[in-house]
């Protein structure tokens, strides 16, 4: 930043500049610019501001009283209240936002810290406050956010070991807070656990599907707060390489039942393994075009449909699907996912009406 006179020129040098920026002061009509001598409370102050997107913008504005000037930032910065944006001016802030919110820019991933750093994002004061503060008291360090937009611009200043985030908050919502980290290169291998009332499995496969790690339910103690999110940031330093974009589909049976991620992928018609492990047996059931072809360690079964029968009975342990792009002859023998469903349904219920009648 420069000041030839009484203009200043703001130049953001990348979107993520301007992310963190716009989410801490200019979503407020709020700047940050260098303290100089002319600058004393309530000063008119000129800006050129030069966004990422190559747009310019002239805005005018006032030197905050010193009573809110924020004491966290250095003696040499100043913040500066802007006048009401005109139409045009806003249009290009939420121009250059939305382009900031949907490209992704290469930066290197930093090392994490230790002792464990997780960003609470909720649009709940209690919650911030009262999970917050009994995270504190375990050892962790926790900063809060209000909502997905204040989010990203505290992870990209300083990346979380883990983000533990609610989905349905004003602004910005969890669901586009977890596109968001997963989009942009500096954070995309960023743990990620939704903190939420979300029981139906299809919303929890949209967010497997989308790259979230885990889900806990808004009653959970702290304890296992903690050490659920200790364990999938365990998880992510044993498999750094594991792939966390929009592309991965991975998860917890307790969370989202066999049959129904099944049925997904038959939907989805996807060519690959589906690998489900219950730290006692790992099975892989082999699919093409979403149908059953075979399955990797039938146990004590001799029939791929017993064994499949067997692991929808399964109530936990970890799923991902690894996609394949193997070609398979015309008419290679498959069963339809559906059927199994089916019969699977149909068995339980002849078992629940032979104990009746015993």
């Amino acid at each position: 930043m420069s000041a030839p006179g009484k203009i200043f020129r703001v130049r953001f040098e990348s979107f993520d500049d301007f992310l963190v920026e716009y989410g801490d002061h200019l979503r407020d009509r709020r700047l940050i610019l260098p303290r100089t001598p002319e600058l004393e409370p309530d000063a008119p102050v000129r800006i050129k501001l030069h966004l990422p997107d190559q747009e310019v913008l002239y805005l005018k504005g006032q030197v905050a009283p010193e009573s809110e000037q924020p004491v966290a930032r250095r003696e040499t910065d100043l913040l500066v209240q802007l006048e009401a944006f005109s139409e045009g001016t806003r249009q290009k802030l939420e121009a250059c936002l939305a382009s900031a919110l949907s490209k992704s820019h290469p930066e290197p991933a930093p090392a994490h810290d230790r002792p464990l750093s997780v960003l609470l994002v909720d649009d709940s004061v209690s919650v911030r406050i009262e999970l917050g503060d009994a995270l504190r008291d375990r050892g962790v360090r926790v900063r809060v956010a209000e909502n997905g937009l204040v989010a990203v611009s505290a992870a990209l200043k300083r990346v979380p070991d883990v983000i533990l985030s609610d989905v349905e908050m004003p602004v910005m919502d969890g669901w586009t807070l977890l596109r968001m980290v997963r989009s942009r290169e500096r954070l995309r291998h960023t743990p990620f656990v939704f903190f939420t009332r979300l029981s139906d499995d299809l919303s929890r496969l949209q967010g497997y599907r989308m790259g979230v790690d885990d889900y806990l339910a808004k009653d959970t103690s702290p304890d296992e707060v903690l050490a659920r999110v200790t364990a999938v940031v365990g998880r992510h330093e044993r498999h750094p390489s594991r792939d966390t974009t929009t592309e991965g589909l991975r998860g917890d049976l307790r969370h989202v039942r066999l049959g129904s991620l099944l049925s997904f992928l038959e939907g989805e018609k996807r060519t690959g393994a589906l690998v489900v492990d219950d730290e006692k047996e790992r099975v892989a059931i082999r699919l093409v075009e979403g149908a059953v072809y075979d399955v990797d360690n039938l146990g004590p079964f001799t029939h791929v449909r017993d064994r499949i029968f067997d692991l929808l009975d399964w109530t936990h342990g970890d799923f991902e699907f690894l996609a394949s792009d193997e070609s398979f002859a015309s008419n290679t023998k498959t069963t339809p996912v559906t059927y199994l469903l089916l019969e699977h349904a149909r068995r339980a219920d002849e078992g629940r009406g032979g104990a009746g009648e015993s």
